[in-house]
């Protein structure tokens, strides 16, 4: 007797099985660690974001105000009220600037909008699992930790 070539429709059944476990056993996974790591990629992208806002007050000799709001959701804009650009964190966010709002100076420097004086502050980021901090120094220094 002949070897059969191919496979039948029950080896092919139970092998599209095994793979559907394995699927629905690795998903959950992957969507976990995910959202581990959502706290650490949020900071990382809000100092790239709050860097640039700085370089933009700089290069436009004027204020750039940042306005991060508690689901994540950042707008940073010019004196005159035109977007510069916006986006999504990611993960939840708290700050010790009031409202989440701060503004760089043509200097560089963070402050409260509509104050004189640079002021210090931090945002926190925080992810399902994991959390981190954005510190903006008092110099203007944007830092994860």
């Amino acid at each position: 007797m002949r070897g059969r070539d191919g496979s039948t429709l029950f080896e092919l059944l139970t092998v599209l099985a095994v793979v559907g476990v394995l699927a629905a056993v690795a998903v959950p996974g992957a969507a976990h660690v995910r959202s581990t790591f959502a706290g650490a990629e949020g900071a990382r992208r809000l100092a790239l974001v709050l860097r640039a806002a700085q370089a933009e007050a700089q290069s436009r000799s004027g204020p750039v105000r940042v306005e991060v709001d508690a689901g994540g959701d950042y707008t940073v804009t010019g004196a005159s009220g035109d977007l510069v650009t916006s986006g999504r964190l990611g993960a939840r966010v708290t700050s010790t600037y009031p409202g989440g709002v701060l503004e760089f100076t043509q200097r560089g420097w963070a402050r409260i909008p509509g104050s004189s004086s640079p002021r210090a502050g931090h945002f926190g980021i925080a992810g399902a699992i994991s959390s981190a901090t954005v510190i903006v120094q008092l110099s203007g220094c944007v830092r994860c930790t």
